[in-house]
């Protein structure tokens, strides 16, 4: 083609891109101008920002960076969701809700946005617009878990069960073996009276989630309704046991949870470490507490909180040198230096330990707290009956504390002043009938004595308040023990035989119970039933030369002869190495019956 002949196509390429770039202005002017439309309803709607000077200046200044972000034409939106993430996570809820809302506008199918106004809807008590609010989030994102369990446990509360079950397995189905789910499908069983369905859900969370203490708990009651009181016993004390490693904690939130990132309230984000802390996720607690230092390093609150943190974790070197930086600062609470005292303590530097107590004690001399730290460090020291006179003291100013009253009882009976400690420990049980310490040391001491119904009535209560207690559990099994052997030999066995079974409801891997029943059943001539107790008794201790010999005997009664013969042959073996002469008589006596 001639460039004469190609002039006139130039030509008109270069007209159309004229024109198109004309067109493609006006289209961007409108665009522009749109977007300026908008940003004059965003700033109209942005809500003003509140009065935070009292505030750490941290936040102030994110509050401006936000808000300033909010207000110009690139990043508006990114500044609106700082502004809401900085606003719901430090307890701004007005403010936080106008930013969501803002953005569930600008941004309708980000399901986020509703899942926050769920929240804010539910701190004020708005039942419906929460309901609504978690309708929209689970359309949205219907893979989002937690808004789930939010929906369902709404239903459950307000009698919706059938919704409440649906939508408890819809999570399931999104969290394989959530015991959250699993807990919740289970008391939907109970309420229907579906009790075998309930009981196989709660089998399954504590088979696979055994620190859910909730489930042991109520399994405990399920299998306690259907008379299986050992099997209740143990669900209570697995319950106990969870407890202590780790309290329940809510089902975790990871669009709520990203919000802490945000909090800038030293008093939130400390309570939420404790949470973090009481249930097993100490690093979190840490995290949190170290941004709290960070937040207000004047304030010595944050290093007794970290430092309490790092003494329940062992690490009392790290604690230490917390509770010292705290205690140097101005308004270190008397609870500050009974710490820092219980750190030198645990690094077995009692003398320190005393030094603290008394430090604080010159500016704090009223301070209960401070005398008790006085005492167990007089204590620690070998000096009991100096730590008598601290502990005195501490009653005198806490006199409604039972453990100041505990503590001086306790030192007393190490002092063999038993007179003088039961009134202490009786006066510690006055101001808390269930204080468990006291309960101990007091049906210890009567149970020792052989005063085994004075002992029952601080062990029962121990027992009935704290069945998972491991103290308890071996206290009251004690207490079974020695009760059922006291009324068996006074020939009451009707008594003998409760007090036994009881025992064994508590700790059925007890030897010695097995024994004691096998042998009153024995001697009431119920053989089958002492046949049972006996082998599980060999079975416990099967180098016991007295287990072989019992359960010999009872082969024998029965009439299984090469069985009674193969247990006693045994029982002589193991007296024999034993040097139990009277035991490996008693077995050649009854093999000679045998084999006459």
């Amino acid at each position: 083609m001639s460039a004469a002949a190609s002039t006139p196509r130039i030509a008109a390429w270069l007209v159309w891109l004229v024109v198109a770039t004309a067109m493609l202005a006006a289209v961007g002017a409108g665009v522009f101008w749109r977007r300026n439309g908008q940003l004059e309803r965003l700033r109209a709607s942005l809500p003003a920002m509140p009065d935070v000077t009292a505030w750490p200046a941290a936040f102030g200044a994110a509050l401006r960076q936000a808000e300033e972000m909010a207000l110009s034409s690139r990043h508006a939106l990114e500044g609106v969701r700082q502004l809401g993430r900085l606003y719901h996570a430090n307890g701004y809820s007005h403010e936080a809700e106008a930013c969501w809302r803002i953005l569930q506008a600008a941004q309708p199918q980000e399901a986020r946005w509703c899942y926050y106004l769920a929240d804010l809807r539910r701190t004020v008590g708005d039942d419906p617009g929460m309901i609504a609010c978690l309708q929209q989030t689970v359309k949205r994102a219907p893979d989002y878990a937690p808004a789930w369990l939010k929906l369902a446990e709404w239903e459950f509360k307000t009698g919706q069960m059938d919704a409440a079950g649906r939508d408890y397995r819809r999570r399931l189905a999104l969290v394989p073996g959530d015991p959250y789910s699993k807990i919740a499908l289970a008391r939907l069983a109970l309420q229907r009276d579906q009790r075998a369905e309930a009981a196989a859900l709660l089998e399954q969370i504590v088979r696979e989630a055994p620190a859910f203490s909730q489930a042991h708990n109520l399994y405990a009651e399920v299998l306690a309704a259907g008379g299986d009181a050992a099997g209740a016993n143990q669900q209570r004390f697995l319950g106990h046991v969870a407890g202590i490693s780790g309290r329940f904690r809510e089902a975790d939130d990871a669009w709520l949870d990203e919000l802490r990132t945000w909090c800038y309230d030293p008093s939130r984000l400390s309570l939420w470490a404790s949470v973090d802390n009481a249930t097993g996720h100490g690093d979190r607690g840490v995290a949190l507490l170290e941004r709290v230092i960070r937040l207000a390093p004047k304030d010595p609150r944050g290093y007794a909180e970290l430092g309490r943190t790092y003494l329940r974790q062992g690490d009392a070197a790290k604690a230490l040198d917390l509770f010292e930086q705290g205690a140097q600062l101005p308004g270190a609470s008397s609870d500050l230096y009974a710490a820092l005292s219980e750190a030198y303590r645990a690094l077995n530097l009692p003398q320190k330990a005393l030094q603290t107590a008394d430090q604080g004690l010159a500016s704090m001399p009223d301070a209960a707290d401070l005398q008790t730290a006085r005492g167990l460090a007089l204590e620690a020291s070998g000096r009991l009956e100096d730590a008598v006179g601290a502990y005195r003291l501490a009653a005198q100013r806490a006199p409604n504390l039972s453990e100041t009253h505990y503590n001086l009882g306790n030192a007393l009976l190490r002092l063999d002043r038993k007179q003088e400690a039961e009134a202490c420990l009786q006066r510690a049980l006055e101001i808390n009938p269930t204080f468990p310490r006291a309960l101990i040391l007091l049906g210890q001491s009567e149970l020792e004595a052989g005063r085994l119904d004075a002992a029952a009535r601080y062990l029962r209560p121990l027992y009935e308040c704290y069945p998972g207690s491991v103290s308890a559990r071996r206290l009251m099994t004690r207490w079974c023990l020695a009760s059922g052997v006291a009324a068996a030999r006074a020939g009451r066995t009707d008594e003998a035989e409760k007090r036994l079974q009881e025992g064994l409801a508590i700790s059925p891997e007890l030897p010695d119970l097995h024994a004691r029943l096998g042998l009153l059943y024995g001697q009431e001539g119920r053989l089958p039933e002492a046949l049972e107790q006996l082998e599980a008794y060999h079975r416990l201790q099967p180098t016991e030369a007295m287990a072989s010999l019992f359960l010999g005997q009872t082969y024998a009664r029965l009439g299984r002869k090469d069985d009674a013969r193969r247990l006693l042959a045994e029982g002589a073996q193991l007296a024999r190495q034993a040097n139990d002469t009277a035991t490996e008589a008693a077995c050649a006596d009854e093999l000679r019956r045998l084999n006459p």
